[in-house]
This record gives structure tokens, C-alpha cells and sequence, in this order.
């Protein structure tokens, strides 16, 4: 397999993972064991007022288990665009000569 093409398949898995785990819901447990919805990534499907209903501590919570989430999947899905993107470019550069 050419350089290139490998370049640009990691690069498509790394964006697509991390693009992935951005979307992928997580949730936090009351210490009487039920589930607190967090959301996403993104905080897509995250509730604050109903979870300050339950505990005001899990809005804190599920605020930093978002960012870490996007602490590691995003830079995995921007180094997986910028391998996307190099992949192309240099084919398509050594392609015209």
C-alpha cells in the first residue's frame, strides 16, 4: 500500500473516532446508583436544570467530564483531518510533476 494511502486512511479513522466520541452520550451515577445524564461532548442532550433538580454538584460534574472528553477527542479529530488533508495534498502535489 503507497504511503499516501496509508497517511489517509489513519487520518480518516482518527477524525471519524474522534468525531465519534465527541457524539457518544455519558452519564454519571447518584451515589443511590441511578443514572445522571450528562450529554455528549458537545452538551447535546444535557438538561442543566433537571439535573440541578437531582444533585446542583453533578452539573459541575458532568461540565468536566465533557472537557475532557473534548480535551483528547478533538485534537484526535483535528490530527486526523490534518493526516486526511496531507494525504491528498502530497499525492496530488508529487501526481503534477
Amino acid at each position: 500500500m503507497a504511503p499516501r494511502t496509508v497517511t489517509m486512511v489513519i487520518g480518516l479513522a482518527f477524525l471519524l473516532a474522534g468525531l465519534l466520541i465527541m457524539f457518544v452520550p455519558m452519564s454519571s451515577d447518584t451515589p443511590g446508583g441511578s443514572p445522571v445524564s450528562c450529554g455528549n461532548a458537545l452538551g447535546i442532550g444535557f438538561d442543566a436544570v433537571a439535573v440541578e433538580k437531582i444533585d446542583p454538584t453533578f452539573v459541575g460534574i458532568c461540565g468536566r467530564l465533557r472537557s475532557e472528553r473534548m480535551g483528547w477527542a478533538l485534537p484526535m479529530a483535528i490530527g486526523g483531518g490534518v493526516l486526511l488533508a496531507v494525504g491528498g495534498l502530497v499525492g496530488r502535489r508529487r501526481s503534477r510533476h
